[in-house]
C-alpha cells in the first residue's frame, strides 16, 4: 500500500494547525466508526461511486514537452537549438513563468543535467536525465493506456457532483518534467478556453516504482480528475441558489463554513483511495482536523462584537491558500463522514442543498458514529 499521499495529507495539516506530523499512520482498529472494513464495498473511496450526473467534463492529455524533454536529454551534449523548441512549448512556457524567472534559467539548469557536478537548479532536469529510460518506458506505458486515463478522470471528476443541474469542466493535460518548486503539478486559469493543467511526470509517479499500470493509471486520474472536478464544482456552486444566496440563520460563521464545504469535496481527491475511511486510516488527523474546525468556528462567534477581529478572520478565510491547506483537510475528513453514514448520494444531496445541509450531514453522522469528533455547539446552535 502507498503512504505518498496519505503522508502528503498528514503533512499539510500538520503544517498547517501548527500541529506536529505523525510519524507515521494510526493503526486501523477493527471496524470505522460505522459499518465499514478498509477494503470493503463501504469503504471504497467516494470518486470512485458511480456518477448520477450528465455533467460535461472533457479531458485532453498532450505529452509532447514530456517527450521531447527526454529526447533532448538523450543526447552527449546540451543542444540550444533542443531548448529553444521547449521553451515554445505551452508546458514549458508555463512552467517558465510559474517560476518567476527568466528563460535564462531554464536553459541553465538545462545545460546543467549534462555538468559532472550536482548543483541547485530551479528545474531540476539532472535526476530526469539519470533516470531517462525508465521514464521513456513509463511515458510511452501510460500513452498506450491514454483512453482508459482520460476515461477514469471524467468518470471520477463527474463521480461527487449534484444532479440538479448541469455542470461542465474542459481541461488540457500537459505531461511534462522539471517544474520549479516541489508540486507535481500547476494549473494555468483562462478566462477564455480551457483550463491548463501541467503535470510533472516524474513528482507525480516518483516513487511508483514497482507499480502495476493499472496502479499508474489510477494515481494519474486521481489528480486529473482533482483537478477536473474543482472546475465543474465550481462551476455547479455559481449557478446554484443553495450556495449563492445568503444564510443570515449562520450568523458569523456563514464565510467560514461556506469556504470549507465547498473545500471539502476537492480536498477528498488529496487521498489515494487505499485510506477510506478516512476517520480509520487517518483517525488521528481526523481528529485534529475537527478539532481546529471547532476552534476557529469559536474565534469566529467570540469576534462577533470585534469589528477589528472580525474583520482580520474574514481576510483569512478568503485567501486561496486557506482553502488549500486548512480547509480542503477539514471538508474532506467532514465530506468523507457523510458518505460512509448516508452513501455517496447522501454526500451529493448534501453538497446540493448548500454549505448548512453539508454540516448538518454530518452532525447526523456523528450522532450516530460516536467516535466521530461532534461539532463544537456554535456550529450545532446555528445548524437548529
Amino acid at each position: 500500500m502507498k503512504l505518498r499521499t496519505a503522508v502528503a495529507l498528514l503533512l499539510v495539516w500538520g503544517s498547517a494547525s501548527g500541529a506536529h506530523s505523525p510519524s507515521g499512520l494510526a493503526a486501523a482498529p477493527a471496524g470505522p466508526p460505522g459499518k465499514a472494513t478498509p477494503g470493503s464495498p463501504a469503504g471504497k473511496a467516494p470518486y470512485d461511486a458511480e456518477t448520477s450526473t450528465t455533467a460535461r467534463i472533457d479531458i485532453k492529455i498532450d505529452a509532447k514537452a514530456a517527450r521531447e524533454i527526454l529526447s533532448s536529454l538523450a543526447r552527449l551534449k546540451p543542444e540550444i537549438s533542443d531548448v529553444k523548441v521547449l521553451e515554445d512549448m505551452p508546458a514549458v512556457r508555463a512552467a517558465i513563468q510559474d517560476s518567476s524567472r527568466d528563460p535564462t534559467v531554464f536553459e541553465r539548469d538545462f545545460a546543467a543535467a549534462y555538468e559532472s557536478e550536482t548543483r541547485a537548479a530551479v528545474f531540476d532536469f539532472r535526476s530526469i536525465r539519470e533516470k531517462r529510460d525508465r521514464w521513456e518506458v513509463l511515458v510511452e506505458g501510460v500513452l498506450a493506456r491514454e483512453a482508459d486515463l482520460v476515461r477514469l478522470s471524467q468518470r471520477r471528476a463527474a463521480a461527487l457532483l449534484p444532479a440538479d443541474r448541469p455542470s461542465a469542466a474542459r481541461l488540457e493535460v500537459f505531461f511534462s518534467f522539471g517544474l520549479p518548486g516541489l508540486e507535481d503539478h500547476l494549473v494555468i486559469r483562462s478566462a477564455q478556453g480551457p483550463e491548463r493543467m501541467v503535470i510533472d511526470f516524474a513528482r507525480a509517479l516518483g516513487d511508483a516504482e514497482g507499480e502495476t499500470p493499472e496502479g499508474r493509471i489510477s494515481r494519474l486520474s486521481r489528480l486529473i480528475a482533482g483537478e477536473a472536478f474543482r472546475q465543474a464544482w465550481s462551476h455547479y456552486r455559481e449557478e446554484s441558489p443553495a450556495w449563492t444566496r445568503p444564510d443570515p440563520g449562520l450568523g458569523p460563521l456563514e464565510p467560514f463554513l461556506k469556504i470549507v464545504a465547498a473545500a471539502g469535496p476537492v480536498g477528498l481527491f488529496n487521498v489515494d483511495e487505499n485510506f477510506f475511511p478516512l476517520s480509520v486510516w487517518l483517525k488521528d488527523p481526523d481528529k485534529r482536523a475537527l478539532e481546529e474546525l471547532n476552534r476557529r468556528a469559536e474565534r469566529f462567534v467570540s469576534s462577533q462584537e470585534n469589528l477589528d477581529a472580525r474583520m482580520e478572520l474574514l481576510s483569512e478565510v478568503r485567501r486561496p491558500e486557506f482553502a488549500r491547506r486548512i480547509a480542503a483537510p477539514i471538508g474532506a475528513f467532514l465530506a468523507d463522514a457523510i458518505a460512509q453514514e448516508g452513501g455517496v448520494a447522501g454526500l451529493r444531496t448534501a453538497l446540493e442543498q448548500g454549505p448548512r445541509a453539508f454540516f448538518a450531514a454530518y452532525e447526523r453522522a456523528s450522532q450516530k458514529y460516536k467516535s466521530l469528533v461532534p461539532l463544537a455547539k456554535s456550529i450545532k446552535d446555528k445548524l437548529k
